[in-house]
């Protein structure tokens, strides 16, 4: 009678190809010799847009599966502009580089970061990939808590698409019970475990609207920015000549914080958007 060597793996279920070697040196897995450019963390959220757009924008249809990769690409290239402005921001704002004193940052960070990206430690506990985080930053970045109601509607809208975002990485694309929940859940129930299902037109429009978003989101910190320079609340408020050659620096030191040159519309000129807040001011 044939016996069962006592060596037989019973939990071989399924064939385990030879693995590789280990990826030991995840550092070689980084482009260390890449050079972040000196330009405004909205241009960078359109450059990294259209290397995605490259991506798909040629083909007559996509499948399922890379429409959902395609998804994360935009909402990290969102989370990435929110991380890049906030920072541009403490570094070059008195009043949000005096908020952040007391704010604490990794021993590592002080060690290793840059002076201009030190900053960016500060955000590390924000995932930006949601209302909740985004509304935080704004408080606590840009002391304004009380956010006016078309930017609320805006992140409201930016949550649902987050929520998406949320399936793709935790569930390949199927839509979860807490998922649900946040999205309205009777309504939602008939796509509970149903994967996301996105075509051509679906993923232009959620592109397209996260486009708006951020450029809305981009007027709006420079907005804030230059109504509070004039604020009496501001303790590092700046006293404006309303001479642009006498305001050109300070000006242009907030204006290139959130100008685009890479916008099929680029930003009107700083002398330009200078005389649109003077006109105001000067009411």
């Amino acid at each position: 009678m044939a016996t069962t060597p006592i060596s037989a793996d019973y939990s071989a279920i399924t064939t385990i190809g030879l693995p590789g070697a280990p990826c030991l040196n995840t550092v070689a897995l980084f482009n260390c010799a890449y050079e972040e450019d000196s330009v405004s963390a909205i241009d960078v959220f359109i450059e990294n847009c259209k290397e995605i757009n490259k991506l798909w924008a040629a083909k007559t249809a996509i499948s399922p599966e890379f429409g959902r990769l395609l998804l994360l690409g935009y909402v990290s290239a969102v989370e990435s502009f929110f991380r890049t402005v906030f920072r541009s921001i403490i570094n070059t704002d008195a009043k949000a580089q005096s908020d952040a004193h007391s704010y604490v940052v990794p021993y590592g960070a002080v060690l290793y970061h840059r002076k201009n990206t030190v900053a960016e430690a500060l955000l590390e506990g924000y995932s930006f990939a949601g209302e909740k985080d985004v509304r935080s930053a704004f408080t606590k970045f840009l002391d304004v808590p009380n956010l006016p109601e078309p930017i609320k509607t805006m992140l409201i809208e930016y949550e649902k698409i987050c929520q998406l975002r949320h399936c793709c990485v935790h569930r390949f694309g199927k839509l979860g019970t807490q998922n649900g929940i946040v999205l309205g859940l009777k309504l939602h129930s008939v796509a509970l475990e149903k994967p996301l299902s996105l075509d051509k037109q679906k993923l232009g429009e959620i592109a397209s609207w996260l486009m708006s978003f951020s450029k809305a989101m981009n007027n709006y910190m420079f907005h804030t920015l230059l109504e509070r320079s004039v604020s009496e609340k501001n303790p590092y408020k700046h006293n404006w000549n309303w001479i642009y050659k006498k305001d050109r620096v300070t000006f242009e030191k907030l204006y290139n914080l959130f100008k685009t040159s890479k916008d099929a519309n680029p930003s009107p000129s700083a002398k330009e958007l200078y005389e649109r807040f003077k006109a105001v001011m000067q009411r």
